[in-house]
């Protein structure tokens, strides 16, 4: 095998030139596919960031006036949620719903000392920070005890602490919201790119206890998984509808009283669109690639015509037509993999610069790196880029008769 490979360098000193040059159109191939690929994905990434597609998909639940009249009840009648609708919800059994999250909103003074402002605060159960996009910062969200005991904790998002509370840890502050004390037990911040708005939850027990005595939410959120076609998303939507429209009393086919939002179909758009955005760049980058491995095809043939007399004097010495093959093939894959790679590193290299420069300054290009796969990929394509580019070349050689051979 070591003289095998002898033979192969030797034969490739001697094509110094037109290796370097067939050699830079695998590079230059190899450095655009791994450009676009980043690229790509960070364009991909970007958008899923941009439209939540990286999150639990939320279909919302809210009742509004009845635009039709049923069973004797006129319509334009203003229907209310409560949580006994939550509960039915949760205790319908409904394929795809993962968790139930009912609200309720009002219109408070929130203040710290001298600081105050108006905003719509949020009651909400433990972990529903994720269904209004947004996380944890600091400190601990709502539990079962918070519920239990109706009590006065809140939390507020990083803009309103920094309005009501400067450069100071709100966490274990008292603030007050409306009439009553609370405590911050915690921070949060948007799960999106920007967070312009302010925010504060209280638990839900105690939105209901103080500001709401007849017992009615605003809406219920729904947490879903598993949607897999629009049919899916759409029985799910019918049987919401007209479990909820039964108990509120107004028509199956009344979308004004019961109101569920759901953007599953823009979603699933959303989703096609870039995965052809991945097809299409992966067959532009590959396209790019041949360029490359018919310039190392071409240079195979030149050289398996300039050493027609030196294959004949191998074979007529002994070579087997396997011997010379495989000679071929390994100068082929030898240029492929030394000049794919250092494509390969270029690409990844850009990738990574773009990276470190851009950070999160555009939103809808985030983190244009190269992932695992994609690299292995890369490298599958030009060991086969290789043995593709050398099979004709080499098939050509083992064809060359030995006395025509002898003679050139």
């Amino acid at each position: 095998m070591g003289e095998l490979f002898d033979e192969v360098l030797t034969a490739m000193r001697s094509n110094r030139l037109r290796i370097a040059l067939t050699g830079f159109s695998i590079a230059w191939g190899m450095f655009i596919l791994v450009v676009l690929l980043g690229s790509s994905g960070g364009f991909q990434r970007g958008l899923y960031k941009t439209f939540h597609l990286d999150i639990n998909q939320i279909v919302r639940i809210n009742a509004g006036k009845t635009i039709m009249a049923w069973q004797g009840m006129e319509k334009g009648r203003q229907l209310k949620l409560n949580m006994a609708d939550a509960e039915a919800i949760e205790q319908s059994h409904i394929q795809h719903i993962l968790q139930v999250y009912p609200m309720a909103t009002q219109s408070l003074e929130v203040s710290v000392g001298k600081n105050h402002v108006k905003l719509p605060v949020t009651g909400c159960n433990a972990h529903y920070l994720s269904v209004d996009y947004r996380k944890l910062k600091a400190g601990r969200d709502f539990n079962q005890r918070d519920m239990d005991e109706l009590s006065k904790s809140c939390i507020i998002n990083d803009r309103l602490a920094r309005q009501l509370f400067q450069d100071k840890s709100p966490v274990g502050q008292l603030i007050t919201i409306g009439d009553f004390a609370f405590v911050v037990v915690g921070v949060c911040n948007s799960s999106l790119n920007s967070d312009m708005s302010l925010a504060a939850y209280i638990p839900l027990s105690t939105m209901l206890t103080a500001y709401r005595p007849d017992g009615t939410i605003d809406g219920i959120n729904l947490v879903v998984e598993n949607l897999e076609s629009v049919e899916h998303n759409e029985h799910l939507e019918r049987e919401l509808h007209d479990l909820l429209a039964a108990r509120l009393g107004c028509s199956p086919k009344d979308h004004k009283g019961v109101v569920v939002s759901n953007s599953y179909e823009q979603i699933l758009s959303t989703k096609k669109m870039i995965a052809g955005i991945g097809i299409f760049v992966w067959i532009i980058g590959i396209a790019t690639l041949i360029a490359g491995i018919v310039g190392v095809s071409n240079i195979m043939l030149i050289t398996i015509k300039e050493r027609t007399r030196e294959l004949g004097v191998r074979k007529a010495m002994g070579a087997s037509n396997e011997h010379i093959i495989t000679m071929v093939l390994l100068e082929s894959v030898i240029i492929t993999l030394i000049f794919g790679y250092i494509g390969l590193m270029l690409g990844v290299g850009l990738t990574q610069l773009l990276d470190t420069a851009l950070g999160t300054a555009i939103p809808m290009f985030q983190n244009p790196t190269v992932d695992f796969w994609p690299i292995i990929g890369c490298n599958f394509i030009m060991v086969l880029a290789g043995l593709v580019a050398g099979y004709v070349p080499a098939r050509r050689a083992v064809r060359i008769k030995l006395v025509e051979a002898l003679m050139s």
